[in-house]
Formats: structure tokens, C-alpha cells, sequence
């Protein structure tokens, strides 16, 4: 299997450490909900080490003033960088601020486990709970290489997946086999597929349908 990744994009917000902690918390807390053997986070050595404790017996505040430490690192580009430990390993990637290359703030969470998409639910259950916390423009679980068989894989524009969210209304067509289900001030579009069923035709499928046109090889 190819490199899976859960990713959310948005233009860059000003609020305040304290804030984006506690979303960053209620992140890695939804991804222990979903998969409760993942209960332990380590922060990468470039920031010094710290353990986020993801699991019920942790007061969310700790993990929050612990996560707050982490980003208040003064700089104008946050990156946050944490690994997990358990059966299924996961890294969480947070990209905010200002680049030379992008004004957007970026969430990527990417699992190393070949097997686990066969519990297609669980990870759906987690991409519904990044939208919901961090109210994304667009937030996809997708396969970079398939996306880039399609022609879809590029900068500025959403990635599509097997399951992808995107801000705002999107109606289907006919004869294009996608899932379509509203979901906060958005829509979900699903393959109607198993994640490793995955085709580039799905793809393209759900880019028809939010404009997307691919690229030209």
C-alpha cells in the first residue's frame, strides 16, 4: 500500500497558543477514541521532549498546557511534529503560519500500518472529528500516488481521496458513483469502494464533482 494520509488544509487564522492547544488536544484525543491502543504521543527531539498522554486516565488540561509549551515557540511558522506509539503507529504533522510558498495552515496525520484501512470507519470517524475541530476548507484521507496517477495531486487545490471533505454545497452528476453526504457547512464525498479497492477512476470521479480537472500527463 501507498503512503495514506489523513490531511486538512485552511487559510491561516490568527488565535491565540491557548486555543490551537486545545484543538491540537481534542485531535490526538479523537484518534485515541478511535483507536485506543494509540495512547501514548512523543514530541519530536527538535523541540525537546515532552509525552502527551492521550488516554482517559489524562486531565485534557495537562495535555493542552503541554501541547502550549510546544507552540509557543515564537516564530511566525508553527510546526508541530509528534509520533505515537502502540500497534498502530501514527505521526501528527501541524504546519501554521505564513510560508514562502503557502498563507494556509496544514494538519497531517499519517498512519504506517498497511492493514489498518481495513477498519475504513475508524479512520472516517477521525477525518469527521478533524473537521469538526479545526473547520477546515478541505480535509481528505487519501493516497498520494493514486492522487497523482489521477492528475490531482497538486498544490492550491484539494486533495481527493477515498473519503474527502470539501467547504460548501456539492451536487452530483450522473453517471459519476460518489457518495455525497452534508456534513458541517460542507460535504463528505466517498468512494463507494474499500479504501484498498481505490482506483484513480474514483478519483477523478470525486474531482468531477468539486471541478477538479486533472492534469495532463
Amino acid at each position: 500500500m501507498a503512503s495514506w494520509l489523513l490531511r486538512a488544509q485552511w487559510t491561516h487564522r490568527d488565535e491565540t497558543i491557548e486555543h490551537r492547544a486545545l484543538r491540537v488536544g481534542r485531535t490526538l484525543t479523537a484518534v485515541a477514541v478511535a483507536f485506543p491502543d494509540v495512547h501514548l504521543w512523543t514530541q519530536d527531539e527538535r523541540w525537546g521532549y515532552h509525552v502527551l498522554e492521550a488516554d482517559a486516565a489524562t486531565p485534557l488540561q495537562e495535555m493542552v498546557e503541554a501541547t502550549t509549551k510546544v507552540l509557543s515557540n515564537g516564530s511566525s511558522t508553527t510546526r508541530l511534529h509528534l509520533q505515537s506509539t502502540g500497534e498502530l503507529p501514527w505521526l501528527f504533522d501541524l504546519s501554521m503560519g505564513g510560508t514562502l510558498t503557502t498563507a494556509s495552515d496544514q494538519l497531517t496525520l499519517h498512519w504506517s500500518d498497511d492493514d489498518a484501512l481495513s477498519q475504513s470507519e475508524r479512520f472516517a470517524q477521525v477525518l469527521r472529528a478533524v473537521v469538526t475541530i479545526w473547520e477546515p476548507e478541505w480535509a481528505s484521507i487519501a493516497d498520494t500516488e493514486l492522487a497523482a496517477a489521477a492528475g490531482v495531486f497538486r498544490r492550491g487545490i484539494p486533495m481527493i481521496g477515498w473519503l474527502t471533505y470539501v467547504r460548501g454545497m456539492v451536487a452530483g452528476a450522473y453517471g459519476i458513483d460518489i457518495d455525497l453526504t452534508p456534513f458541517e457547512r460542507g460535504t463528505l464525498l466517498q468512494a463507494p469502494v474499500a479504501p484498498a479497492d481505490l482506483t484513480a477512476v474514483h478519483i477523478c470521479a470525486a474531482a468531477a464533482l468539486v471541478g477538479i480537472a486533472p492534469e495532463a500527463h
